[in-house]
This record gives C-alpha cells, structure tokens and sequence, in this order.
C-alpha cells in the first residue's frame, strides 16, 4: 500500500467502525422499552428584572410548550405567579390573541402586584378542537406561547400574549374500530399520573400498544376548580395518587367527573371497603362508584392482561373494565335545537332586497335628476342625493325592526345532575338563539361557567359560525362577557357548564310497596318519576319544595319520555342521558320554572321554549 492510499484506507476503516457502531445502537433501540412520555406539567420564567425586582412566571399542569394530548374541548389553565419586590405596582396584563373563550383582548384581564407582595392568579384559555368537533382519526394537540415584554409608564405594565396553534396528529382507530370493540376493552386517550405510566408500563412488560395516546401530569399541581380539569374526557391515576392529591384538587376532579368525565384508578387491590377506607365516592347499589354524569372506576393490576404472543398490541385494559359510554364527541349543530322549538331556516329576502335596491337607484338617479334637479337646478342634486339616502336608510332600519324585532328568542334545554353525598350539582346546557336589533351585547358572568360556542347550519348569518376562532369570545376577568357571543341578526349556538353547591335532594320515604317523595329542591317541579331497585317506574306531580307526595306505579307508556328532549341533543347531554337513563334508585324530575335552573346569559334573548330537568340518586330516610 503506497503512501497515497493509506490515508484512503484509515478513512474507509474509520467509516465502516462508525457505521458498525451505528447499526448497534439501532439493535439496541429496537429491542429495549420504550418508556412512556415525560410529565407535562411544566413552568415558564416570562420576565425577570433585576432593577425592579420584579419576576413573573405561568405555569401549566397540561403543559405550555405542547399542551397534553388527550385534551380535547375545554378550557386550559395557566398559573401566574407574579413576584413584585419593588416600590412601584405592577400591572400584568394578559391577551389571548388566538383560540375562543379566553380572558382578554380588550378589555384584557388584570393581575395587579402590590409593592411587596406576590399575587398568584389562574387565567383559563379556551381551547377548542382541531377543525370543527374532534373525531376518531384525529385529535387537536395545543401549543401555547407565552410572551412578555415591558411596558411603559410609572406602574409598569407588562402584556403577557398568550398565542394558540392547532396541530391535527393522527390519533387511534376510526369510529368504526372503536364501536366495535369500546363495549368490551378501554383505549385510553386521556391522560394519566407518572405513577400510573409506570404500573401500566409494568404491567405491559414494557410494550405498549401502538394505537394508545399517554401523557403524564403532575398529580400535585392539579388545579382546584374543575374548570382546569374540563379539557380532559378521561384520567387514570393509582391509588398513592389519590391519596396524596390536595383535598381541593381532589373535590375539583370529582365536580369535573360529575359534569361527565371517568377517572380509572388503578389499586393493587380493589377490595370494596378497602376503597371506602380511600375515601372514594361510595359504591351505589349496582357496585359503581358514580359521580353524577360521570364514574370513577377502580382497576386492579392483576386485571392489566400482559401482551401476548397472538395479539401484541391489545389495548392495555382489554377485557378488564367497560368504557362508559357516549366516550366519542360528534359534530353538533344547535339548529337541530332551533328547528324542534319552531325556528324555521332562516334565509335572505332577495325578493324584497332586488326591488328595494331597484327603486332606490330609480329615485336616487333618473327621478333625482330629471324630477327633482331638473329644468335649471342641477344644484339641488347636492342636498337631494343625501336626502334621498338617509330616507332610505330610515326605511331599511324601520323593515329591519319590523322583521327582526329588538333582542332575541331562542330554545334552550339544561340538565342538573345531583350530587348529594357532596352538596353539590352539575349543570349541563345547550342553547340555540336567533337575534334582530341588539341593544347591548355583553352580559354579566352570575356564576363559574364554561360557555363554549358551537357551528350552526346558517354559516352567513352565524356569529360561531363554522370557526369558533373566527370571532373574539372574551371574558373579562370573570366577571363579565363581552364580544361576538352574540350579534344582531344572527344565529347563535353554545353549549355551557357549571358546578353549584346546593343541599337540595329528593328523598324517598315510607315502605317500598307504597313510597313517598320528598323535595328540598328550590324549584317547584312540575312531574317527577323514580326507578326503583326491582327497575319498576313510579310516578308523582307536581311536586313543591318542602312537599310531600306519595308515588304511584306508571303503567304502560307513562314512563319518562325524553325523545323531545334530546332530539338533535349535544354531547354533553347525550353522554349524561346514555349513563343515568336507565339507573335503578334514580329520580328524574322536570322543573315547572326552568329559568331559575339555567345558566343565564344574555337577558335580551326570550326563551320560547325552556325545558330543564333534574337527575340524581334518591336519598332514603328511615322514620319519617
């Protein structure tokens, strides 16, 4: 070998060492675990000066940079912790200039910093899905960036503009691979505790299904209002998780599982009174652990199958535990609302537009002229053409009054769903409205609430429209409710939530051959009806608070028939309605004064069709 060719040789050996080198780290790979992903809970310093002695950092369990996937519909919070050491105040303002529902744009929400003092405050971002309503293919994975910079003056402002992208990521399988198989096995596609992640990853003996969605949040961080927990449809935790969750978080999760959600609990050992001792929500007479609208259901680690040698990728809780159903959100379209309370489709009066537009331009110009500025008075076209204009627009308003009308009507229909082993109640709403001339459109927050805009069919004359980004939704430091929720002469649609403490319950008295029912629901009612242990229906009404009726059985086709009020309903409601319908030592019961149950909003809107109605289990009271 010359001395021109070794060099070459030491290149070539160099390369293929390299390359050797390479392909076993790639052996290596292959063959080891993948571990699940890391927490996503997670801190961002926005602004530190040293001059002013002033730090400001958000914080987020979901995560910041990448929100948690799993988090579908609903709010995102954001933690700021303002420390203000200097002598001036500071005023931190923030803006949401992407998304729907956020607190701030303008007027933005405030957190004020006193001289010496640190301020913490939760600031919730709307978040909606990717597109329109999230699918089985696809889901909406979040970033949110946080920026901050200085602003002038002597109280230093500083603007926090929180952005929002949208990313579609391939997600599971299609709708009809999850009908076939969610009756007997669970996907998980929410989220989930470190601790959780590595007693799965345990169980699966490191292999994990492809099609399965994980992402781990900080038990710890947890937020204590169930509106921080609103993004998520399902969370597994172990057993040490809820031990050691804040007694506020947890109550949080709880009114969050009553609006709708399901909590697994993975145990080593699901023993009934062992739970109790847990202080989970007790077991009802079928042995779930329900709580309201939504579960919690405990799940043993020997009951996570290991992977087989036939089928690898089987889902993780396979054969261990149903999936409560109604877990998919579909599409919905408040019009449906709209049309079963009489709302015809609204459309354009062309007609009437052609031929006001055609004589408009026949007066305005040929009459004007000839008639009006004619025969050596080519002056008076200059005050006749304005003349002529607000005349017209006089007349257009005055056609628009007479068709529209002031404010608004619309439908609506709530569900209250009782909690009375915590005193409280979860409210589900959906609402469709048609306005004419609005006044005023901003309108009070009464309430904690999670009012999210929907589609409707009337694209062009919609204020949510097909995209719930489109228009500025903005929260006023909770307070109050401003912006395009509602425009004159359109179509509007929302769905909203809330959780409200309340003692109110209905109980059951007497003997089971001849029951009585009592209510303490401030709501008089205008029918009642109970399915008792044996799946036997009774019926009562009306019912006032405080009085006490004795039931009768319903015979047949006198049961509960809640075709009308679900017909086009959301999915909120189609969920709540799926679980409870059928649950023995339940009590439905339809308010006679739905207003005083709803979620209020904009109080120009006439309600001409109100429906409201109240499910939770009966409390029985012996001895009286």
């Amino acid at each position: 070998m010359n001395a021109n060719q070794r060099p070459r040789a030491m290149i070539l050996s160099g390369f293929r060492s390299l390359l050797r080198l390479a392909v076993a780290i790639v052996a290596l790979l292959a063959l080891a675990p993948v571990a699940p992903a890391g927490p996503m809970t997670e801190s961002r310093q926005l602004l530190s000066d040293s001059d002013q002695k002033l730090t400001v950092e958000v914080k987020s369990w979901l995560g910041l940079g990448k929100l948690v996937a799993g988090s579908f519909e609903g709010l995102v919070p954001l933690e700021f912790t303002v420390v203000n050491g200097g002598t001036s105040e500071a005023v931190i303002t923030v803006r949401c200039s992407a998304g729907y529902g956020a607190l701030a744009t303008a007027p933005r929400t405030q957190i004020v910093a006193p001289p010496g003092t640190t301020v913490r405050s939760t600031v919730y971002v709307g978040k909606a899905p990717f597109g329109q309503a999230p699918n089985a293919d696809y889901f909406a994975s979040g970033m949110l960036m946080i920026n901050a910079s200085p602003g002038i003056g002597p109280r230093r402002e500083i603007d926090c503009q929180v952005h929002q992208t949208w990313q579609s990521v391939a997600s599971g399988p299609t709708a009809t691979e999850f009908d076939a198989t969610t009756r007997a096995a669970l996907t998980h596609r929410g989220v989930l505790t470190p601790a959780a992640a590595t007693r799965l990853f345990e169980a699966r003996q490191g292999r994990w299904p492809g099609l399965t969605i994980q992402s781990e949040v900080d038990p710890a961080t947890a937020p204590e209002d169930w509106r921080g927990w609103s993004s998520l449809r399902e969370f597994v935790l172990t057993d040490d998780d809820w031990t050691a969750m804040p007694a506020p978080a947890r109550r949080a999760m709880l009114e969050w599982i009553a609006l709708g959600g399901h909590t697994i609990l993975i145990a080593a050992d699901t023993d009934g009174e062992r739970l109790d001792r847990l202080g989970l929500p007790a077991r009802q007479a079928d042995g779930r652990r329900r709580v309201g609208a939504g579960e919690i259901i405990p799940l043993a680690d020997s009951a996570i199958p290991a992977p087989s040698a036939d089928d690898p990728l089987a889902y993780e809780f396979a054969g261990a535990i149903e999936r409560p159903a109604g877990s998919i959100d579909t599409p919905w379209y408040g019009d449906g609302l709209g049309r079963s309370a009489g709302f015809a489709e609204r459309d354009l009066p062309v007609a009437a537009i052609l031929v006001f537009l055609a004589l408009l331009a026949t007066i305005a110009g040929p009459l004007n002229i000839m008639l009006f500025a004619g025969r050596g008075r080519p002056s008076r076209i200059f005050w006749t053409t304005p003349v002529i204009s607000l005349v017209a627009t006089a007349l257009l308003l005055g056609l628009m009054f007479l068709r529209d009308g002031v404010g608004g009507a619309g439908a609506r229909r709530t569900l209250v769903v009782l909690d009375p082993d915590r005193n409280s109640m979860a409210v589900l709403q959906e609402q469709f409205s048609r306005t004419g001339i609005l006044v005023g459109r901003s309108f009070p927050i009464r309430e904690p609430s999670w009012m999210c805009p929907q589609p409707t069919d009337s694209f062009a004359m919609s204020t949510t429209g097909m995209s719930r980004s489109a228009g500025s939704f903005v929260e006023v430091n909770d307070e109050r409710r401003t912006g395009d929720w509602f425009s004159s002469r359109s179509d509007q649609a929302f769905t909203l939530q809330a959780v409200r403490p309340g003692r109110g319950r209905i109980e059951l008295l007497g003997p089971s051959d001849a029951p009585e029912v009592l209510s303490s629901l401030d709501v008089p009612l205008a029918r009642l009806f109970f399915l008792d242990d044996d799946g036997k229906w009774w019926k009562t009404g009306p019912l006032d608070a405080g009085e006490r009726r004795r039931l009768e059985p319903a015979g047949e086709g006198e049961g509960p028939d809640w075709s009308a009020f679900l017909s086009g309903a959301s999915p909120p409601l189609t969920r709540a309605f799926a679980r409870l319908a059928n649950t023995r030592g339940y009590a439905w019961a339809e308010a006679a004064a739905p207003r005083k149950v709803a979620i209020a909003t904009l109080d120009a809107i006439r309600w001409t069709k109100d429906d409201a109605w109240f499910v939770g289990p009966v409390v029985r009271t012996e001895g009286r």
